[in-house]
C-alpha cells in the first residue's frame, strides 16, 4: 500500500479521528481474529494493510513478522492464567519480562521456605484436594480435613485450604489469587468452594466441571443448583459471547458441613475442577454434602 496516511489508516480500522492508542489496539486484536479465516475483508483489506494502518498509528517504524504471528496466536489463544485474571496475554508477558528478577528472587525464597517447612513436617501428598476461595473463612483447618476423611472413607490424606481474597493487604490477595490459578493450572484441586461473588466471575472462565448430566443422581434440591455460562468466544467489538447455561455449583450455605466445621461464608457455592484427577472422590464428597 503506497503512501499510506492517518486518515487512510483510520479508515482500513474503521476508527474515528481522535481514536486513541489503547483504541488502536483493541481494534487491531478483534480485525485479527476476523481475518484468521479470512484472506480479504468485503472492502478489499488483507491482514497486512491492517498492520500496516495499525502501525502507522501506533507510531511503530519496524515491524518484527514473527514477533507479530507470535503475539496475533498469543491473543488468538491466550493461556489460562491471561483468562482467569482477564488481561491482554502481551500485556501479561511484559509484566512478567520486566518483573522476572523479582520474581526469581521471591520465588527462590518461596522455594526454600517450601523445602525447610516441609522436611520439618515431613507431610505426605494429598490424596484429595478442597481450595476454599474468596470471602470464606476457618478457624481450624485441620478440623476441616478429618470431617472430609469421615464422610469420604477412601480418602486419607485430604488437604483443605482457604485462600482469602478480602484483606486489607493487596500482596496477600493477590498471593492467593497466583496460588489458586496455579494450582488449578497443575491440576491439583479436586473441589472448590466459593462464595457466590467469586463463583459467578470463575464461572466464565471454563474452571468448573458442567453439572447438568450428574444432577439427577447428586439428589439436591433443583433450588440449589447454580447455573452459569463460559465464555467461548469474541464480537469483533469486544463484547463477549457465552456458552448456554449450564450447572457449574451447588448452594451448600446452610449445609451440614459449612455448620458443623464453624466455616464462615455468607453463602458457599460448591464446585468440581474442571480437570480433577479424583473424579469419582470428588462425586462422593459432593453426595455426602446433602446428606
Amino acid at each position: 500500500m503506497n503512501q499510506l496516511t492517518r486518515e487512510k489508516a483510520l479508515e482500513i480500522l474503521e476508527l474515528s479521528p481522535d481514536a486513541t492508542k489503547d483504541e488502536v489496539s483493541k481494534r487491531y486484536s478483534i480485525l485479527t481474529r476476523k481475518f484468521k479465516t479470512l484472506e480479504k475483508d468485503e472492502r478489499g483489506y488483507t491482514l497486512n494493510d491492517i498492520t500496516d494502518a495499525y502501525n502507522l498509528l501506533m507510531g511503530i517504524t519496524y515491524v518484527d513478522k514473527e514477533e507479530e504471528e507470535r503475539q496475533k496466536r498469543l491473543r488468538e489463544n491466550p493461556p489460562l492464567l491471561a483468562r482467569i485474571l482477564r488481561v491482554d496475554p502481551i500485556k501479561l508477558e511484559n509484566f512478567f519480562h520486566y518483573y522476572k528478577i523479582h520474581m526469581l528472587v521471591g520465588l527462590a525464597v518461596i522455594v526454600i521456605l517450601f523445602f525447610s517447612i516441609r522436611s520439618c513436617i515431613n507431610r505426605v501428598d494429598p490424596d484429595f484436594t478442597i481450595v476454599c476461595y474468596g470471602n470464606i473463612f476457618a478457624a481450624d483447618q485441620t478440623a476441616v480435613e478429618e470431617n472430609v476423611k469421615e464422610r469420604v472413607p477412601g480418602i486419607t490424606t485430604p488437604s483443605v485450604q482457604f485462600l482469602a481474597t478480602v484483606s486489607d493487604d493487596p500482596q496477600y490477595v493477590y498471593a492467593s489469587q497466583m496460588k489458586f490459578v496455579a494450582m488449578i493450572a497443575a491440576k491439583e484441586i479436586d473441589i472448590i468452594i466459593m462464595d457466590r461473588e467469586n463463583f459467578d466471575i470463575n464461572a466464565s472462565q471454563g474452571i468448573f466441571l458442567s453439572l447438568d448430566e450428574l444432577a439427577d443422581e447428586l439428589g439436591f434440591p433443583e433450588e440449589s443448583y447454580i447455573r452459569g455460562s463460559e465464555i467461548i468466544d469474541e464480537t469483533e467489538d469486544g463484547n463477549v459471547i457465552k456458552g448456554p447455561e449450564q450447572i457449574y455449583g451447588i448452594d451448600i450455605t446452610g449445609s451440614e458441613f459449612i455448620k458443623n466445621n464453624n466455616i464462615h461464608a455468607e453463602s458457599a457455592i460448591v464446585a468440581i475442577a474442571r480437570n480433577t484427577q479424583r473424579m469419582d472422590s470428588a462425586l462422593e464428597f459432593i453426595r455426602s454434602l446433602g446428606n
